[in-house]
């Protein structure tokens, strides 16, 4: 009797963990689904650990890294935010282009503008037609005064996007930052040109101190000539056997 109570127990038992392990996938699936909602509702210090705990389930929805990645930079956990993102990246079945667009946007806004760029062409390197990327590297170029490669990026963008609602305010960009180019190439003839005329000048005022100097020392060494010579025709004094002076 002992020994069939003891075999019961031990299916239910196995038939609990069974039961609780066919479950958990609905469970994770659940913590997604609430995180998601919660950060649709703009509420991502309440989605955040949700979140988390489901992109720690294996076979979670993908987008869990981009939502995570998403909540942590609107709470201000940057660090934490491009953890995330970058762990996406090497996550299977996530969209790697939307990751590193992502933690491009991160490092934006710490102004760190070198590597936001690197992560936009990261995305560009995956999707060379994804516009987005090249509008925000091109932001990124500006920040950097990369003038002429920003005005390359927004051409780009243009060009994929034509009908961008931003469109009218890009090209006034390109025209400013054309503009400023053609100024600054401007300013640089310019001062080449003083830097050559100020070195010209700089030489011929040596050479007309060099040739006073030639004219100083000649009349130095005429001066010498004159004193030597008139040494010579000064009188001799002598003196007489008394030894008196003549």
């Amino acid at each position: 009797m002992k020994q069939k109570r003891h075999g019961f127990c031990r299916l239910l038992w196995l038939a609990v963990i069974f039961s609780t392990a066919l479950a958990l996938p609905a469970y994770t699936l659940d913590l997604f689904t609430e995180g998601e909602r919660l950060f649709r509702e703009n509420k991502p210090a309440e989605a955040a650990p949700l979140l988390y705990q489901a992109s720690l389930a294996p076979g979670t929805n993908p987008k869990v890294f981009i939502y995570l990645g998403l909540c942590y930079k609107q709470t201000g956990k940057y660090a934490d935010a491009i953890s995330v993102f970058m762990k996406g990246t090497q996550a299977i079945g996530t969209d790697r282009k939307v990751l590193f667009f992502n933690a491009g946007g991160v490092y934006f806004v710490q102004n760190l503008y070198i590597e936001a760029a690197a992560m936009y062409s990261r995305t560009i390197e995956i999707d060379s037609a994804y516009a987005p990327a090249y509008l925000n590297r091109g932001n990124a170029r500006v920040k950097l005064t990369q003038f002429a490669k920003a005005i390359d990026d927004y051409t780009v963008y243009l060009t994929l996007d034509p009908a961008s609602p931003q469109q009218d305010s890009v090209r006034k960009l390109i025209a400013l930052l054309s503009s400023e180019i053609r100024n600054r190439e401007d300013a640089l003839v310019r001062t080449e040109a003083e830097r050559a005329a100020t070195e010209a000048e700089k030489k011929a005022a040596a050479e007309r101190y060099q040739k006073m100097l030639d004219d100083v020392n000649a009349s130095l060494q005429a001066v010498d000539a004159a004193s030597t010579l008139s040494a010579g025709s000064e009188d001799v004094i002598t003196y007489n056997e008394e030894g008196q002076l003549e």
